[in-house]
């Protein structure tokens, strides 16, 4: 059997085109490297170089023998990478989750769930492509904001979310136990803007004018932090930071006002499944 080393020395020497190029790139003696080759030479039992007294070539055998060499050596990377990756998820809760505000939440909910194992986290902003990953095993559970009706899946609910509205604790609104959107209308409400379902919530109920979006999450903070401002916020986010400073959070009692997160996984799953469950 053919040494991958040999394998390795003799595709190097393909690509860089000298003894001297292949062997500096090997980090080998240009001796070690010459008797490598003689060695192969006689492992497939043919030449593979022609040789001059200053120089060294590939003949065709030499040609044929480097793109196998190449292709053997792409093979077994891409092993090493499946049966690594295979490992790695026997010991890895991966999650994929469509809002960021709730990650929090969830992955206090997989670390109690499974405490032996690692979480790890991707967010999405299209459902099909995080599906996608659950179908080809990249992810343990997808997190959504609708359930999925799917007879490859088992789909629970998972978490809800509620609106809440962040206002400046001198205002009399800052002290009702609930508030509806349509009394924000007269406020410029400053709202988080990362493509999720609260956007969709929040530019449906109000118009143009009536909010202002920011994309940056610390923007958002030190906004809010440092000013008198009205903004819209998610339990969640209360429960994870606090209030921020100068500012009361009052539950929006619009009866929409609220996102429902779905949990997906394999079918081969359910015991992975019951266990999160058990946890709600």
């Amino acid at each position: 059997m053919i040494e991958m080393r040999l394998l390795e020395i003799l595709a190097a020497f393909s690509e860089e085109g000298t003894q001297a190029a292949a062997a500096e790139k090997l980090h080998i003696s240009q001796p070690t490297l010459s008797s490598s080759m003689r060695k192969l030479e006689e492992e497939v039992g043919a030449p593979l170089f022609d040789r001059t007294k200053n120089r060294m070539v590939l003949n065709e055998n030499g040609k044929t023998a480097a793109e196998f060499a190449g292709r053997i050596l792409r093979e077994e990377a891409e092993m090493r990478t499946r049966i690594q990756e295979m490992e790695r998820r026997k010991h890895t809760v991966s999650i994929a989750l469509c809002s960021r505000s709730v990650f929090v939440k969830v992955s206090a909910l997989i670390s109690r769930a499974f405490p032996e194992k690692q979480m790890s986290a991707d967010f999405y902003t299209d459902t099909e492509e995080m599906l996608q990953g659950l179908y080809e095993g990249r992810h343990t559970f997808v997190l959504t904001e609708m359930p999925i009706t799917d007879e490859r899946l088992i789909c629970f609910p998972c978490y809800t979310e509620r609106l809440i509205a962040l206002i400046p604790e001198d205002q009399p609104e800052a002290h009702r136990p609930s508030i509806p959107l349509d009394a924000l209308r007269n406020h410029q409400m400053l709202t988080l803007s990362n493509g999720g379902a609260w956007d969709r919530i929040i530019r449906f109920k109000l118009k143009e004018g009536e909010y202002i979006s920011q994309t940056n999450f610390a923007d958002y903070c030190t906004l809010i932090n440092s000013l008198p401002v009205w903004a819209f916020a998610s339990d969640t986010q209360v429960a994870v930071l606090g209030n921020p400073s100068g500012h009361k959070a009052v539950p929006v009692s619009d009866e929409d006002a609220h996102l429902d997160y779905w949990c997906s996984c394999l079918k081969e799953k359910k015991k992975e499944a019951e266990i999160l469950r058990s946890f709600l």
